[in-house]
């Protein structure tokens, strides 16, 4: 019997480079997985990171499928059934962005949230330019609020540069 010709899966596979020149194994490379005829798998995981997700037929990650390391993946047999939504994924659904004719409704600010549905730690609102930082449960950090046109904070240190203590003597009563 004849052999057949490689399939998508299979030569997107080959194609990784898992060596190095002089034949040492590399680390951290993505290799797809392809079932016994050649097809991607419907889940797909990165050894290296733990990362999983769900493909189409063509290799194509599927929006909202991807879990990270430890936490229960996505049947991907059941496409309509994804993990629950997050906190950050409820809040950006529930925002009014339509009126009822289906207009678009200017000026509502929409949560930001990551590919795994957490809070972006920067969110900005679109209509005003202004920016600030969340914690994990989108709350806004004291203190990180910026107006359009100037520097946003880093909300990895929102700290950094400004004595908070000093604000409070001169304004106490002031929000920052």
């Amino acid at each position: 019997e004849p052999e057949r010709p490689k399939t998508h899966c299979e030569h997107h596979r080959d194609s990784v480079q898992t060596t190095s020149p002089e034949g040492y194994p590399l680390l951290g490379a993505y290799v797809p997985q392809c079932d016994d005829n050649g097809q991607y798998v419907p889940q797909q995981c990165h050894s290296s990171t733990g990362y999983c997700w769900c493909v189409d037929s063509r290799g194509q990650e599927r929006r909202g499928t991807r879990t990270p390391p430890g936490t229960p993946s996505v049947d991907c047999d059941r496409p309509g059934e994804t993990r629950p939504k997050t906190h950050c994924e409820h809040h950006r659904d529930s925002v009014q962005t339509t009126s009822p004719e289906g207009y678009p409704l200017l000026g509502a600010y929409v949560p930001q949230c990551d590919d795994n549905g957490q809070y972006v730690p920067q969110q900005c609102h679109s209509s005003t330019g202004y920016c600030w930082c969340v914690d994990s449960r989108g709350q806004e950090r004291r203190g990180t609020r910026t107006p359009p046109g100037t520097p946003s904070v880093d909300c990895d240190r929102p700290g950094e540069g400004k004595d908070f203590t000093q604000c409070t003597f001169i304004c106490p009563s002031c929000y920052f």
